[in-house]
């Protein structure tokens, strides 16, 4: 077999495996226009002095961009509106007599109960608006036989502007806590 025999039928076994899916060497040199990789824009904090908006949204992903500021630096220190401990132990205390009185400990209705509370009691107290505060609610109910409970929670402590209310309540087969702190943000 001569070498242009040969160059010939490598050709022509190119062109065979390039309509089956394979790339021809021959076609390497020039791509098409369709499979050019076109870079896309940085999904990262390319605008950093300010916020550009988003005109498209991804159908992949969800779009990277900055979290919207919760306050600005106004270098505040003193809440406008402070955690108000009576209005807070009212709003307690109200939803414990109208929930808790004549409540049976049951594995399955106590702890939908302590969810139900806590779920409400943050609803009424972030609605008072209390300014710059975070409002954590732990409510625990426990069955009543005769044991000891002890709980204890810890945290860094503001002693000036962080604040607290604690309600609790006993029936014959069950007894409830209320702890609702109200830690300032700076």
């Amino acid at each position: 077999m001569s070498e242009t025999e040969g160059k010939k039928s490598k050709v022509s076994m190119l062109h065979i495996k390039s309509h089956s899916g394979v790339r021809s060497q021959m076609g390497l040199a020039h791509k098409s226009a369709s499979r050019l990789k076109v870079r896309r824009q940085s999904y990262g904090f390319s605008g950093v002095p300010g916020i550009r908006p988003v005109e498209r949204t991804s159908q992949v992903a969800i779009e990277f961009k900055r979290p919207p500021l919760s306050y600005l630096p106004t270098y505040q220190l003193e809440p406008s509106y402070p955690f108000h401990i009576p209005t807070v132990t009212k709003i307690s205390d109200e939803l414990l007599d109208e929930h808790f009185t004549g409540h049976k400990y049951n594995l399955q209705e106590s702890p939908a109960l302590a969810l139900r509370l806590a779920g409400e009691l943050m609803r009424k107290i972030k609605a008072l608006q209390f300014s710059r505060y975070r409002v954590i609610a732990v409510v625990t109910i426990g069955q009543k036989r005769a044991q000891c409970y002890n709980n204890a929670i810890s945290f860094l402590w503001d002693h000036e502007r962080d604040n607290y209310v604690n309600s609790q309540r006993e029936v014959n087969s069950a007894f409830i806590q209320v702890t609702i702190f109200g830690v300032y943000l700076d």
